[in-house]
């Protein structure tokens, strides 16, 4: 399991977005799988652009027609980041956290958790997964300003299909994969909410 993340943790340099250098990113891995209904892993990787990161938060969003996470059960963190991961899922939706109220040391950059899915698409398209709602925070509790990419989760094919939608994207009557309406669903917090609870875990174990 170890090589499995190292070399994961390789991809990292492989994920640039064309994103100016020391921006903070979270961000998710592509997958493609030979015919529906396989399983293959998406993983999101911290890029901390030179920040000191003690803990991330980020929302997955996408079309549940096209893909599946039967349970949060289904991710989990990298135990290198020495942190753990907290999580919920709703339809579509998935909310992660991943802190540590004891710990609060930088993670360095690389896989923060990965959650495995089920692939629905069809032969030749792809499901867009999106990274929204992206929050971090430094040992000391002050927020870190971030962003999130999307990525696809493919199955192989001739048929090229349509081109997935991103989150924020008008809604469409195709029978592509698209990103369904955030719902309003998964943990009661924001997306800085990362911040705070560092902040008072700094106090607290000081």
């Amino acid at each position: 399991m170890r090589a499995r993340w190292w070399l994961l943790g390789l991809m990292v340099p492989f994920l640039s977005t064309g994103r100016a250098a020391g921006v903070l990113s979270l961000d998710a891995t592509s997958a493609t799988v030979a015919a529906p209904g396989e399983i293959a892993d998406l993983c999101v990787v911290l890029s901390a652009g030179g920040e000191n990161v003690a803990g991330t938060q980020n929302d997955l969003v996408w079309d549940d027609s096209c893909a599946t996470l039967s349970s949060a059960d289904d991710c989990r963190v990298n135990t290198e980041t020495g942190k753990s991961l907290h999580a919920s899922l709703v339809l579509g939706h998935f909310r992660a956290l991943v802190l540590s109220l004891e710990d609060t040391n930088p993670i360095p950059d690389g896989p923060l958790y990965c959650c495995t899915f089920s692939v629905e698409a069809t032969p030749g398209s792809c499901c867009a997964v999106s990274v929204v709602n992206t929050g971090a925070s430094t040992p000391k509790g002050l927020a870190i300003p971030s962003v999130g990419n999307t990525a696809e989760l493919c199955v192989l094919g001739e048929s090229t299909g349509p081109t997935p939608t991103v989150a924020g994207d008008p809604p469409s009557d195709n029978d592509g994969c698209q990103l369904s309406a955030l719902p309003r669903h998964g943990l009661s917090l924001g997306p800085f909410a990362i911040a705070i609870l560092l902040a008072v875990a700094r106090r607290r174990f000081r």
